[in-house]
């Protein structure tokens, strides 16, 4: 599909239309755009379109563009994970690959090293930063950990040891996110687990500290956490997003209760544990941006785990399946997050492989979406996309099957519009395929 009317109205017509409310499915309908900006949204006839560009889009889907606000940014290359893969270019290079595969929104939290990530974010909201192929981008910075115990770790991921500030105590916790907030991070994250027994953990007091400065601020706090009492350490501390179910027990009536009364955000964050099946990776849109090589290196890995995740085990992941059925239906606020960027995560297909598992899970294909649209724009504090409505931003995938019959035909993407520009993947396609050689 070309658009090259750029400055004129756009109108997409003759498509099936994946609002992206949960509900709404228009046939035959005509979208117009103007200034990237949707104008019109209607049921053929669509009414005078004299002056504007028309493109059909006989036979295709339209959906909003996916929105991702938990991942980690710049550490993989291939299908492989390493900290000394990081850097400025390739943290571009994966706002281009979530471009790519139809993603308009991706927050990091807690890995930037060096404040690089922070600089970008800073030069794309002021402009400098000029390139229409990335991904708006929002950043935690550099999230907080407790400090090595005896006989401990830290508690930080195991790709980003050394990009994470260590707390010694709940004052020094709280002076590294008023350093966070001069710096205005989108949000602060910091890590409420001991990783089986083996690292130091958060006190509770520290964890206190660490989010009220951030909300004297107006910084949204977000807790990593494995257990329920991880889970309700971090409503005790004020938590506004729990960045995990938790897995080990099953949630108690208690922490429900809680979750709802409070509304707090709970990202789904399945797919990253979910068993390592491998025949997504014989999917035409892998191949499209990954070196047969990395494929391969990636199935051997999770061909050798026989089934198992490549973290924690498959009965833990049908515990999260059934917890997450248990907080659905007791009206929990759950929030997409694909935890993209470590493991299988490659960036830009992590998130349709979390539509997948939502699915796997209990949801609709459309109800899926929604997460992954309206609710974590939402989170975000956008208000400009995630729906495909009049004022909102033209951020449009366009697929060549409707997901409503299969979730993975969110994959078989025919065009990404972004802003009310065709997204020129060819070109994307061939500067990763000359990088490769």
């Amino acid at each position: 599909m070309n658009n090259d009317n750029s400055t004129g109205t756009t109108a997409f017509t003759d498509a099936r239309v994946i609002v992206g409310d949960g509900t709404t499915v228009l046939d035959d309908a005509v979208i117009t755009v103007q200034d990237g900006r949707i104008t019109g949204l209607s049921q053929a006839p669509a009414g005078d379109l004299t002056g504007a560009s028309v493109v059909s889009l006989r036979g295709k889907t339209v959906m909003p563009a996916l929105v991702n606000p938990h991942g980690h940014i710049g550490y993989m290359r291939g299908a492989a994970c390493d900290p000394g893969f990081y850097s400025r270019e390739n943290i571009l290079d994966h706002l281009r690959r979530f471009v790519y595969y139809g993603i308009s929104t991706f927050q990091c939290l807690g890995t930037d090293r060096n404040g690089i990530e922070i600089a970008i974010r800073d030069e794309q909201r002021s402009g400098i930063l000029d390139d229409p192929d990335l991904a708006t981008f929002f950043t935690a910075g550099s999230g907080l950990v407790a400090a090595p115990g005896p006989g401990q770790a830290s508690g930080a991921p195991f790709f980003a040891v050394d990009a994470v500030h260590q707390v010694t105590d709940p004052a020094d916790g709280r002076a590294f996110v008023r350093e966070l907030a001069g710096r205005k991070v989108d949000a602060v994250k910091f890590w409420i687990d001991d990783r089986g027994g083996a690292a130091a953990k958060l006190s509770p007091e520290a964890c206190r500290e660490i989010v009220d400065e951030a909300h004297e601020h107006g910084i949204p706090a977000a807790a990593h956490i494995y257990t329920v009492e991880d889970a309700k350490v971090a409503l005790d501390a004020g938590a506004d997003i729990l960045a995990h179910m938790p897995r080990s027990p099953g949630p108690d009536q208690e922490l429900i209760e809680r979750l709802v009364e409070r509304d707090t955000a709970v990202f789904t964050s399945m797919s990253v544990q979910g068993p390592t099946r491998t025949e997504w990776l014989d999917d035409p849109a892998v191949r499209e941006t990954l070196p047969a090589t990395a494929i391969e290196e990636l199935r051997g890995r999770m061909r050798a785990r026989g089934g198992e995740p490549l973290f924690d085990t498959g009965e833990t992941y049908r515990r999260l399946q059934e917890n997450f059925a248990t907080l659905h239906q007791a009206g929990v606020r759950l929030v997409y997050s694909a935890d993209t960027g470590l493991l299988a995560q490659l960036p830009g297909l992590a998130e349709h492989r979390e539509l997948e598992a939502l699915v796997e899970a209990g949801l609709s294909p459309i109800e899926a979406i929604e997460f992954a649209t309206r609710r974590s724009s939402h989170l975000l504090g956008l208000t400009d996309r995630g729906t495909i409505e009049v004022g909102k931003r033209a951020d449009l995938l366009v697929l060549d099957a409707d997901p409503r019959a299969d979730i993975t035909n969110t994959r078989r993407i025919a065009d990404v519009v972004l802003e009310g520009r065709v997204v020129d993947r060819e070109r994307l396609r061939r500067q990763w395929r000359t990088d490769g050689e």
